[in-house]
């Protein structure tokens, strides 16, 4: 059996600085969303299924990079201009990754949890809305981990659900790799 690793997935798994296999967070993220990518693939790739993939990756991709998550947008807007399903599928695949392959930030993190913040504009009352601000802030602060924003939204999901917002991958990717790193 070879030790060499396939260059599609030694792209995956290394960055650009380094050869090395690196398994942090960012890696493990990339390795998710492209699993789930390939299973899409082989079950049955209809314009729809990516679509919908694309949609419960948005906040996933956000935390990664936002300016290659404004032009990935309009990229997937125009699937239907493509004849070719097969072909769209690669170069999706090689946007995906190079989008990854920026590293999510606190930054980015911030930003997407100040924007999921804003569905529960009109749920939360006063005191709620600033518990939520202010846990954001602890962790663009580096006083608390995403873990605590994270889980004070999911808490509100429970509560005042929202198809879009539950069918996210954000909420699930981060969790499941903090324990599979052990982090829990």
């Amino acid at each position: 059996m070879s030790t060499r690793i396939p260059v599609g997935i030694r792209t995956c798994l290394t960055t650009e600085a380094s050869e090395a296999l690196q398994f942090d967070e960012n890696t493990l993220i990339r390795v998710y969303a492209l699993h789930e990518l390939h299973r899409l693939r082989q079950r049955k790739l209809t314009r729809g299924a990516l679509i919908d993939y694309h949609t419960r990756y948005k906040l996933v991709l956000l935390a990664h990079s936002q300016p290659e998550y404004r032009e990935f947008g309009p990229f997937v807007a125009a699937i239907h201009e493509w004849q070719d399903l097969d072909a769209f599928f690669t170069e999706y695949r090689l946007r995906l990754i190079h989008l990854l392959l920026n590293p999510a930030t606190r930054r980015n993190h911030t930003n997407v949890l100040m924007h999921v913040q804003g569905y529960f504009r009109n749920q939360l009352d006063l005191r709620q809305r600033q518990e939520l601000t202010s846990i954001i802030d602890n962790y663009r602060r580096e006083a608390q981990p995403l873990l605590a924003p994270l889980m004070l939204l999911k808490h509100y999901m429970a509560e005042h659900p929202n198809t879009w917002l539950s069918g996210q991958r954000y909420f699930e990717l981060w969790p499941a790799i903090w324990r599979l790193q052990g982090n829990d």
